[in-house]
């Protein structure tokens, strides 16, 4: 099903010259303009509904279809404006877009096209996502000359009216930017609305898209109702070439471009020469170590972290919070694009005036959103190339009541240990009573002040040794394998457990070493890297299950 909106050009208030009696100059006939009442002009605008959907003439390119369509990867996939150039367009830039949502009135111009010309008669396509949007119309997207991809401003619902803006100015809307459109004879909502240029629009019923294609829909989109042909990827260059395409889908790839190799330790996922989806393994850099969680009510809320070594970008690093037990949800802020230096400790928070207040000191970073939106019973993370490198509780557990519960006190890393991976490490934690940061005005009123900056990236067994390094390891945990790295050359690694004994040992011959822990028990292990002369540097390791 389907409505119908009749048309209506725009009308100017006040003295009106009513083109269709008088086609010409009135002074070249001695005609004088046709005055219309106020009454009858309210007449004919409320005699059409389309004052909400048409209220500007036609402009050398309009706005023909809103698209909310309920496309099989959901999401904003779905969403997409379409447009038809009723003259040449020689710059499309002129134009642009924005969405009124939930009926706020307009929020100008979101979106500007790019410097393109566009033919008269010729369809163009701003789409979300436009290899979905391919996949939905199949053959249909050759009727669009040129498919565009859009930014998110493109963020319409189905009760969101769009404006078309020329040089800054609206030209054309649908919808009424100030009414939420549920429930309105225009609502679209995973449906659609569209014009065949003679200003009646039809909104398909709302719901209605829901299929793998639009032809297998309740209401397929009527610009799609004589396309023919087979989709496909018609360059002969590209991986995914099909020689028995006969319309192009948009779904060609090629040699350099992105992929997904299904391999979650690695990153630059790319088509390789021979069309392979190769991913680069991933190495954590173990450069930025998670050290502290503090929270004291409502505010501050602060993390607190330390770099191991100089960082050129903290960039690739970014946090997130999972909240009550239902898992990670990735990055939720990322740091910025800044050095830092061997031995800082950063402070990310929510609130920088109560973080001052209750430390006495400035934090790092004062916008940390929702990855400092936690509670005492959420997991944090932290991540370096959107993979999970240092972690503090379980991120699929509500630590509420449980042995890292943290609310309204701090959770600190023991010193030597870090970074964790994805998996939590309770050893190498050491927790505040519950309450202790509930009350006081300042961090050094509490019963159990936070240690600010006091985390030591050598275990504290061997603090005292000067001549000791770190090693790094990878990965830690480990299941089985592990890498050893120092800054001289390794002859011997020595694996003891938390007795002191020898558990394990392997030879090596420069800076790497590696050393299999698969017989181990879980637990706890402190390797140690030996050059001819002496130990030259030992970390802790975790065996995990």
């Amino acid at each position: 099903m389907a409505i119908e909106h009749a048309g209506l050009q725009q009308l100017q208030v006040g003295m009106f010259f009513f083109q269709n009696f008088c086609p010409v100059n009135p002074t070249e006939r001695n005609m004088k303009p046709i005055r219309i009442p106020l009454a009858l002009l309210a007449l004919l605008i409320f005699t059409s509904t389309s004052a909400l959907y048409a209220a500007m003439p036609l402009d050398s390119l309009t706005l023909v279809g809103v698209l909310d369509l309920d496309v099989p990867s959901g999401g904003a996939d779905g969403k997409a404006l379409h447009f038809l150039a009723v003259e040449d367009v020689p710059d499309l830039s002129a134009y642009g877009v924005g969405t009124a949502n939930n009926g706020g009135g307009t929020d100008g111009e979101e979106y500007t096209f790019p410097a393109e010309a566009l033919a008269a008669g010729q369809h163009l396509l701003l789409a979300r996502a436009p290899a979905a949007m391919s996949a939905y119309f199949g053959a249909c997207i050759a009727e669009f000359s040129t498919v565009l991809e859009a930014s998110s401003a493109v963020n319409q619902n189905g009760n969101d009216a769009i404006e078309l803006f020329h040089n800054g100015a609206v030209v054309q809307t649908y919808g009424d930017p100030d009414t939420d459109g549920t429930g309105t004879d225009w609502d679209y909502a995973d449906s659609w609305a569209y014009t065949d240029g003679s200003g009646n629009w039809t909104t398909a019923t709302p719901g209605c898209t829901t299929g793998n294609t639009t032809e297998e829909s309740a209401c397929p989109y009527p610009l799609c109702e004589n396309a023919e042909g087979i989709p496909g990827c018609m360059d002969v260059t590209a991986c995914n070439y099909d020689p028995e395409a006969t319309v192009d889908d948009l779904t060609c790839t090629f040699p350099g471009d992105d992929c997904d190799d299904g391999d979650v330790m690695t990153v630059f996922d790319a088509l390789d020469a021979n069309c392979d989806c190769m991913g680069t393994p991933f190495v954590p850099s173990n450069a930025l170590i998670l050290t502290g969680i503090v929270h004291a009510g409502a505010s501050p809320k602060a993390l607190e972290f330390y770099v191991v070594d100089d960082l050129e970008t903290l960039g690739q690093y970014g946090i997130g919070s999972a909240q009550n037990g239902g898992g990670t949800d990735g990055v939720e802020w990322s740091f910025p694009d800044e050095t830092a230096e061997a031995g800082a400790f950063l402070y990310v928070t929510n609130d920088a005036d109560a973080f001052s207040a209750f430390f006495g000191f400035p934090a790092t970073f004062v916008d940390g959103g929702a990855a400092c939106n936690f509670n005492g019973n959420d997991a944090i993370e932290l991540f370096e190339a959107g993979i999970g490198v240092d972690i503090y509780g379980e991120i699929d557990v509500d630590g509420t009541g449980t042995a890292w519960d943290y609310a309204d006190g701090w959770a600190y890393r023991v010193n030597g240990t870090g970074p964790d991976g994805v998996t939590y490490v309770p050893t190498h934690w050491t927790l505040s009573e519950l309450g202790v940061m509930d009350g006081p005005v300042a961090n050094e009123f509490s019963d159990e002040p936070f240690p600010t900056g006091t985390y030591n990236n050598i275990p504290d067994a061997v603090t005292e040794s000067g001549a000791l390094q770190t090693l790094s390891v990878f990965p830690n945990p480990t299941r089985g394998n592990l890498r050893i790295s120092a800054d001289r050359a390794i002859q011997r690694v020595e694996v003891v457990d938390a007795q002191g004994s020898l558990v394990a040992s392997a030879s090596a011959a420069g800076p790497l070493a590696f050393v299999d822990l698969s017989a181990l028990p879980v637990g706890v292990y402190t390797v140690r890297a030996f050059d001819q002369a002496a130990e030259i540097g030992r970390t802790r390791v975790v065996r995990a299950e």
